[in-house]
């Protein structure tokens, strides 16, 4: 009877802390050093002439009070990252500048900015790019950021927990239905 009951709850424990622990790392923040061997994730990109820009966000929904890596990447429309490329950014919300980054040299085709929203809302970042490769003007691209209030973490892994968690037990009392056919039909077979 104990080995039948452990054959039970062990699956369901394990479940349960595999869930907690798939919803915890995904609310939390996680350290990532800089590698570039693709193109961004969860990036918003956008192509105009040669260029190609893309921008993402870690973490992925920004808080605010929260300090936030704004990660850029810049490319020709085939892909090829670009180096020493100049560029400037301006930080709107509500149609006013709240930040206007001077003029940076973009290496190896990427740029992270560190930034913290001080409010919850829309950001509209203007990344001002000088084309020295190909036409030599300006060119501006935009790109929408909103944020999340610290609490809305909280609601993002309560949904996650509540996906997850009906998963985990249907998938033990499946296994368990399973086991307990297999045992069946050998007992049949027995007598």
């Amino acid at each position: 009877m104990k080995s039948k009951l452990n054959r039970i709850f062990i699956p369901i424990i394990f479940s349960f802390i595999l869930g907690n622990f798939l919803v915890a790392s995904h609310s939390s923040q996680i350290i990532i050093k800089d590698v570039f061997a693709h193109q961004l994730f969860n990036s918003s990109g956008e192509k105009i002439g040669n260029y190609y820009v893309q921008v993402a966000t870690d973490p992925e929904i920004p808080t605010t009070g929260q300090n936030v890596k704004i990660m850029m990447r810049i490319s020709s429309v085939d892909g090829t990252e670009l180096s020493d490329v100049p560029i400037s950014i301006s930080i709107t919300k509500n149609g006013q500048e709240i930040e206007k980054i001077p003029q940076i040299i973009v290496t190896g085709g990427h740029y992270d900015l560190n930034y913290k929203f001080l409010e919850q809302g829309n950001y509209v970042f203007y990344i001002d790019v000088n084309d020295i490769y190909f036409t030599g003007k300006t060119i501006t691209y935009i790109f929408n950021i909103s944020t999340l209030s610290p609490f809305g973490y909280i609601f993002y892994s309560l949904i996650t927990f509540a996906v997850v968690t009906p998963l985990v037990v249907l998938t033990v009392i499946y296994i368990t239905n399973k086991r307990r056919s297999k045992k069946q039909i050998s007992e049949n077979k027995s007598l």
